[in-house]
């Protein structure tokens, strides 16, 4: 038997379109270094704890502890307001964690400020993260 034998994982669900998978890059490419050097760890699907079967998002700011700091989800129009819900899972847990949800067909990145309990949009503020020196989209956007 097979390491991935058991594992119902592989092919049950439908697999991100390339241009989800080229925002991952291209944000890992453009930020990881920068986290680097504050110590943090950039994974990509990685689960936010060490439960297998634990919610996955698409990108993960850990801190040296492995505590989710920052949550960025990329999705499609169609799906962002699910994945926003989705969030407010990963809120109850890591209220503490800034959460950011890319829309990448329109190009619009939403971020989540807990002090109002409202989602601001890119296309009315610069949204940034305390943990990188540029606002969002750059690390997000062609």
């Amino acid at each position: 038997m097979g390491l991935l034998d058991n594992y119902s994982g592989i092919g049950m669900c439908p697999r991100p379109k390339w241009q989800h998978q080229n925002v991952i890059v291209r944000f890992i490419c453009r930020a990881a270094v920068e986290l680097q050097q504050q110590g943090l760890l950039l994974l990509s699907e990685a689960t936010v704890t060490d439960d297998w079967e634990d919610l996955a998002p698409d990108l993960v700011v850990f801190s040296p502890d492995m505590e989710p700091l920052c949550i960025i989800e990329i999705t499609t129009h169609a799906q962002c307001n699910t994945i926003i819900r989705k969030c407010y899972e990963l809120m109850e847990r890591f209220p503490e964690a800034e959460y950011f949800v890319y829309d990448y067909e329109r190009q619009t990145l939403y971020q989540y400020d807990g002090e109002n309990d409202e989602w601001l949009s890119s296309s009315e503020y610069i949204l940034v993260s305390k943990y990188l020196n540029k606002a969002m989209m750059e690390y997000l956007q062609n």
